[in-house]
């Protein structure tokens, strides 16, 4: 009997000891180092792609430390640690003896100052260049010591290699060649001038590094975005200049031999414009310019034929207009490796982002019967202005990344299986046939890197499951050799102790809109959840407005991922949704949110209530909402607009008026609204200060106090109109003096999120 007793305590006691270790606080989900471990960042592909360098740290902490290891399997090595070269240099700090105060450069901000930045690696594998302190180094791998080639007082950045000796980079704005092997510095642009808010970017070299394609972008009419910082003993102000520019694309060659540029003139362009990206095609001669004007809605593809030469010629590839905006994904494109004369190019023309194979017609050079010695060359009459146009991929689903093999395949990521994961396949553009990359287990597929060394190259990807953080695998791309190329995972980067816990697991839905379109969405229930009884909900809602979360992936918010399971063990339901304007579900899902923010996107929200309260017994009378960015501009939308519908709401970094937004963030804003000049209605009733009038329901505000993307301007507004209003009693406002729109430090994400719980369990519940 008292055998059977002991037994029965023990297994009591394990129980009760597993139940603790899960019961996380808020200060342990949001601890540094975090409980999931850190992830690998930096991650680079040797040219020959035979190795992988990333930065990680074993224990988690700032700052990262280098590692290297091989494509074919093996445990990764340390190679290099930031604390292994010199500390960075800062100006001397004078004595303060009133220093009882705040410590501005604590151990917290010293960690991650001594960083290292930018890893590339030489044309040969054999060397890596990288920055520290502003500095470049150059590590020889068979050496393992690094040799630093910089110690300036202006930063070098950008920096790669041109060749295995040359390296360029820039500085104060201009591009730089510095030969290591006699320590020659070429200066090849001249155009930057910072005092008159002329900047040289997109520095494009060709792949034998003898031509550069660069854009000057004259921002004077730009407007400095005031960010004040108040932590110092005098309060400063600062901050990026924001706005449109005006742009011009220029090439020169690399060893500095001219003294003028020559200027590729592009047609003029209509409205606001911006070059997006620039590609060499593989004659090394010839460069392809991606250009959107329009005010955002027309994308131009551009080739121009023999750049510099008197046979030049700028032929349009593409021209496509969409009435609403162009997608990001079109910027998509790449040369064929080894037909100059023929690109790739992302498309959503039929609907969805598909690639399309552009090949240009070859000139016939004209009759020159008399042998008399004219301009053009001989042997290249250029091409002429019919662009033959192919469309090799198509379907209810999109291409996010794509690469040419040397060999003419194309390897693809794609939503073709579903658009809760991503997988990899092998495109034959001369017959159309599409093979998929074996893959050995199901999740989520990111940041893709392939080496364009041989027919079969090696792949670098992320992959994870949404209890599951990203690691990074390799795959060899031979689709068809005999046998499996089964992904090798090359990092093991997260702790035993996080892989052990049972997290709430999600359940994939999609929700009826009132208009027939079905909305994606994660739905966590509580243990033991039974749909006839009532529950209070939580509302998540993810950030950037054009993202995706619904995905059977380690979380875009891994933090809130962690807060929702919390939420889950104290009784509530929790919804995750993918709302109109999210990243994922082809172009009119992507667009249904142009010209009305909080229209949509609102009514999804709605109808996505509606829906829990039907079918997954939540108590309509107890549902909160809470996100950051365009989260916390939904949440504040929410709680305004359809008070009966939320009863309290937390706004992280929110919107609140738009127009603030189009001067942080032009581009953006101008895709979705138009200009607020030119469409003040539309940025009027986008606005949740619009609606402030409304507020009867608890509202949590918090927001950075050097937030430059979306300005605490935002947010100081918002209280000041709520306070004239008499809301008094309806809100409540936290800001972080040293937190941007990211938060770094553990204690401002542990403060902000029980300030969140606490708001919950009191108005929830």
């Amino acid at each position: 009997m008292i055998r059977k007793f002991s037994l029965l305590l023990l297994v009591v006691g394990a129980f009760c000891i597993t139940a603790i270790s899960q019961g996380l606080t808020v200060r342990e989900i949001m601890a540094e180092p975090s409980i999931a471990g850190m992830r690998v960042e930096g991650e680079k592909l040797s040219p020959d792609g035979r190795k992988v360098v990333f930065l990680w740290n074993a224990e988690g902490k700032m700052p990262r430390d280098l590692y290297l290891v091989m494509t074919g399997g093996g445990s990764p090595v340390k190679i290099l640690s930031p604390n292994d070269l010199p500390a960075p240099t800062r100006p001397p700090e004078r004595e303060n003896k009133l220093n009882y105060g705040l410590e501005l450069r604590d151990d917290f901000a010293k960690a991650r100052e001594n960083q290292f930045g930018g890893f590339e690696w030489s044309p040969d594998s054999s060397k890596l260049l990288f920055s520290h302190g502003g500095d470049l180094y150059v590590l020889k791998l068979d050496e393992r010591t690094p040799k630093r080639y910089t110690r300036t007082q202006s930063p070098e950045i950008g920096a790669r290699f041109l060749d295995n000796d040359r390296i360029l980079f820039s500085q104060s704005g201009n591009a730089f060649v510095l030969n290591t092997v006699d320590s020659i510095l070429v200066q090849l642009t001249k155009e930057a001038n910072q005092q008159n808010f002329i900047s040289v970017g997109n520095i494009t070299p060709n792949k034998a590094g003898t031509l550069i394609a660069y854009v000057v972008s004259d921002s004077s009419k730009q407007r400095q975005l005031v960010v004040p910082n108040f932590l110092p003993e005098f309060v400063t102000g600062g901050g990026p200049r924001r706005g449109w520019s005006d742009q011009k694309v220029f090439a020169a060659p690399a060893d500095g031999s001219r003294e003028t540029p020559f200027e590729i003139k592009l047609p003029r362009s209509e409205g606001v414009s911006s070059i997006r990206r620039m590609v060499w095609a593989s004659d090394g001669q010839s460069l392809i310019i991606d250009r959107v004007d329009k005010d955002t809605k027309r994308r131009q593809l551009f080739y121009v034929h023999n750049v510099g030469s008197k046979a030049e010629q700028l032929i349009l590839v593409t021209e496509e207009t969409d009435e609403k905006w162009q997608a990001s994904l079109s910027a998509i494109f790449e040369p064929s490796p080894n037909k100059p004369n023929e690109l790739f190019f992302g498309s959503e023309r039929d609907g969805y982002n598909h690639l399309y194979l552009a090949r240009l017609e070859p000139q016939k050079p004209e009759p020159n019967p008399t042998g008399e010695r004219r301009q053009e060359n001989p042997t290249d009459a250029g091409y002429s202005t019919n662009v033959a146009i192919s469309q090799l991929t198509k379907g209810n689903w999109q291409v996010e990344w794509a690469k040419w093999t040397a060999d003419g395949q194309i390897v693809l990521m794609s939503t073709e299986e579903g658009y809760k994961e991503r997988e990899f396949y092998a495109l034959f553009p001369a017959t159309g046939q599409k093979v998929k990359l074996y893959s050995n287990e199901k999740g989520m597929k990111a940041s893709p890197q392939m080496d364009d060394a041989g027919s079969q190259p090696t792949l670098l990807f992320e992959q994870s499951n949404w209890n599951i953080p990203g690691e990074l695998y390799t795959q060899k791309v031979c689709p068809q050799c005999r046998g499996l190329n089964v992904p090798i995972k090359l990092t093991n980067s997260v702790p035993e102790s996080f892989k052990a816990r049972k997290w709430t697991e999600p359940k994939f839905v999609e929700i009826a809109s009132r208009d027939g379109k079905n909305i994606p969405a994660k739905i966590y229930l509580p243990s033991g959840h039974d749909a006839k009884k009532k529950y209070p909900m939580v509302i998540f809602v993810h950030g950037a407005g054009y993202l995706q979360n619904v995905i059977n992936g380690w979380n875009n918010y891994s933090r809130e991922f962690m807060f929702n399971d919390l939420l889950t063990r104290k009784g509530y339901v929790v919804l995750d949704i993918d709302y109109r304007g999210s990243a994922g579900y082809g172009r009119d899902w992507r667009t249904d949110v142009y010209d009305f923010l909080g229209g949509k996107d609102f009514d999804d929200h709605i109808d996505s209530i509606d829906f829990m309260v039907k079918n997954y017994g939540v108590d309509q009378k107890h549902i909160g909402v809470y996100g950051g960015s365009y989260g916390g501009f939904m949440a504040g939308m929410l709680v305004t607009r359809a008070p009966e519908r939320i009863a309290a709401a937390a706004a992280l970094r929110p919107v609140f008026d738009w127009k603030n937004y189009y001067a942080s963030s032009p581009q953006y804003t101008a895709q979705r609204l138009g200009f607020p000049d030119k469409n003040p209605e539309a940025y009027k009733r986008s606005s949740p200060i619009t609606y402030a009038d409304k507020l009867e329901r608890p509202l949590l505000i918090l927001h950075g106090m050097v937030d430059d993307n979306v300005h605490v301007q935002d947010s100081v507004q918002m209280i000041e109109k709520l306070i004239r209003l008499g809301k008094t009693q309806y809100f409540e406002t936290m800001l972080y003096p040293s937190e941007n729109h990211g938060f770094v430090r553990p204690e401002s994400w542990a403060d902000e999120y029980e300030r969140i719980l606490a708001l919950f369990e009191k108005h929830l519940k």
